[in-house]
């Protein structure tokens, strides 16, 4: 009767197990569990992907037995052994109770672990490109080489089999190069890429950026919008939609431009458009709600045991899926009202957050542009009522005239959120936010962010605590868009203040590679500790601080070129708006003082000091004509 007694010990085990399972208790995920009597109650209905490889990948039962049984990190694998049809219809075939050793061998027979992604040479990549000679600080040239030495490590293409048997492979393949985050981020991800874009086009690596931008064009006509990255998982949220930006910055850098881009800048401002706005006082603005309400797949355990632990698990799971999509995953930016900033009170798809709008906005700006030079006239003027319309809209409901800043509003709690955030100052790189400078310096001065040594803190005060997008962790997204607000204005604080903080950050990351502390190896990460110059790197999130890393490469590369002069003097982006006829004006306008200057010269007789004076007429000249024109950015 041994084995009557062992049936009642599984049965009684596998009951407490499952029973612990439908009230979310944390430890009914331990990778001890072994026995399973039925499948789990997962109250969602709007999957993280869609597809023939969604039920695998995504929800259903083989993701959840895989996290109870401790097996996720290799089942569902890297590819299907056999079509997906065949997948599923083996799995129904098991039956309950499963033993962790049956599933483990379905797992073995359905799923394989390859390497999907190999190195590529990147034909425009050079050893010793010709921009490090125009960094005259030996430090920042030394690490400015570095930088760029990194994406010939970064650059990754799909292998032939993926491209050839997208069906069998939990991904989006791209046709072209990319470059990839590094560590466990490696494949290619929507907003880190618009920064390492800007490193590419400092080291003039064109024809890379150009694939880069093609890729994403060609998702965008597939999809209608560009995913969080180019894993399945991911798929159904997006992240900051910076693609216009990015045929921008390479629109200034080469003067090219493709009907194709603009079709696929339309049809994903129609995505965010129809998707993701929010009304506030008569106003439509954007917010990040993605429709998935179920828990993440990369961290099912995790989301279930938050989302099963409230009284409305899918409205938390859909909250975590559009921190994920804004791209500060996590912070207590989607937590307010908490001060703990916690996950079970995330309501991200409520908010209305300043960034994002101000994303908007400059697509909006950036896509007249471009629409004007293929004489869409229409269009081009659509695009910029879009731009009017969206700017009043965050002037009306985001601004604090006491503050002296733009606040994230929360349409729940019906609010500003008053902590200090970087992106609460981004509202100045929309045309004509400059007026509200003076204002700015003000809240920049009182707010405590300016103190610290090595960047300006995700957020503050410093009490709120817990997630990684909060103090004391500077990012390279945030400390780069700083930076560019502030040289936005005519404001000399906020441009010095611009120029201390990009020294201050290109500090951070050379000490943190060539000069780091507590033991650490030395490296390029993807977030730091801002209480120091030191580069220790950031703390805090769902893993391991990683090393690579793209969009910092890509920040400080754009820092260090566009703060290159031996005096630190402050260059302004090349804006392509001005039209044929005005920059003509300018250049007549410039001629023509430098004639009357010539002029004055000659008349008063000051012979003696020709030479000098004809030296300092073509400085005038020069500073006239070329002085935004030095910076490629």
């Amino acid at each position: 009767m041994r084995w009557l007694g062992t049936i009642l010990c599984l049965y009684l085990g596998s009951s407490w197990v499952q029973s612990n399972l439908e009230f979310g208790l944390t430890n009914a995920f331990l990778p001890q569990t072994t026995f399973l009597l039925g499948p789990m109650e997962v109250p969602c209905n709007e999957s993280l992907c869609t597809g023939p490889l969604s039920e695998i990948y995504c929800h259903g039962e083989i993701l959840q037995n895989s996290w109870q049984f401790g097996l996720q990190k290799t089942c569902p694998g890297d590819k299907l052994r056999v079509p997906a049809k065949e997948v599923l219809a083996n799995f129904k075939k098991l039956p309950y109770p499963m033993s962790v050793d049956k599933f483990r061998s379905f797992c073995e027979e359905s799923f394989e672990q390859v390497n999907y992604l190999e190195v590529v040479n990147l034909t425009d990549w050079k050893i010793d490109p010709v921009f490090l000679r125009e960094i005259t600080d030996e430090k920042q040239r030394n690490l400015a080489s570095e930088l760029n030495e990194r994406w010939k490590r970064l650059a990754r293409q799909f292998t032939s089999d993926v491209l050839t048997h997208p069906d069998m492979y939990p991904l989006l393949p791209v046709q072209n190069p990319f470059i990839v985050p590094g560590g466990r981020f490696d494949v290619y991800f929507y907003w880190d890429t618009y920064w390492i874009i800007k490193g590419l086009l400092v080291s003039k690596m064109y024809e890379t950026t150009k694939g880069i931008i093609d890729n994403f064009s060609n998702l965008v006509t597939t999809l209608g919008y560009i995913p969080n990255s180019g894993n399945i998982q991911l798929t159904r949220r997006s992240q900051p939609p910076l693609f216009p930006h990015m045929v921008w910055e390479y629109t200034k850098a080469t003067g090219s431009y493709d009907e194709k881009w603009l079709n696929s800048m339309i049809m994903e401002m129609e995505f965010w458009e129809k998707n993701r706005t929010i009304e506030v006082d008569g106003h439509t603005l954007f917010a990040y709600k993605t429709l998935s309400n179920c828990p993440r797949p990369e961290n099912f355990r995790g989301d279930y045991s938050i989302g099963m632990n409230t009284t409305m698990p899918s409205d938390v799971w859909r909250g975590i899926s559009s921190a994920c999509e804004s791209g500060w995953d996590f912070s207590s930016r989607w937590m307010q009202g908490d001060t703990t900033a916690a996950l079970s009170n995330i309501h991200t798809d409520q908010i209305v957050p300043v960034d994002l709008n101000v994303l908007m906005a400059n697509n909006y700006r950036y896509m007249a542009l471009y629409a004007e030079h293929f004489l869409k006239i229409d269009e081009a003027t659509s695009y910029r009522r879009k731009l009017e319309k969206i700017s009043a809209a965050i002037q009306h409901v985001l601004w604090d005239d006491k503050l002296g800043a733009w606040l994230d509003f929360d349409v729940s709690l019906k609010k500003k959120n008053s902590n200090f955030y970087p992106s609460n100052v981004y509202p100045l790189m929309i045309p004509g936010f400059e007026k509200y400078a003076d204002k700015v310096e003000n809240y920049m001065k009182k707010s405590g962010a300016l103190k610290f040594a090595g960047g300006i803190p995700s957020s503050l005060p410093s009490e709120s605590l817990n997630q990684q997008w909060d103090f004391p962790n500077v990012w390279a997204p945030n400390q780069h868009f700083v930076i560019q607000s502030f040289l936005a204005t005519s404001n000399s604080f906020l441009q010095q203040e611009a120029a201390k903080q990009s020294q201050a950050f290109i500090e951070t990351v050379y000490n943190g590679m060539y000069n780091p502390t507590g033991g650490l190896t030395g490296g390029v990460w993807e977030k730091y500790d801002a209480r120091s110059t030191g580069g220790a790197p950031g703390t805090g999130g769902e893993y391991i601080v990683q090393e690579g890393f793209g969009w910092t490469n890509g920040a400080v590369l754009d820092l260090i070129w566009t703060f290159r002069s031996n005096h630190n003097r402050l260059e302004k982006s090349s804006e392509l708006e001005l039209e044929t006829s005005q920059q003509f004006a300018l250049v007549y306008t410039a001629a023509g003082f430098c004639a009357m200057v010539a002029v004055v010269v000659v008349f008063k007789g000051l012979i003696k000091y020709k030479t000098r004076q004809a030296s300092e007429d073509a400085e005038a000249g020069a500073l006239l004509l070329g002085e935004n024109d030095e910076n490629d950015d």
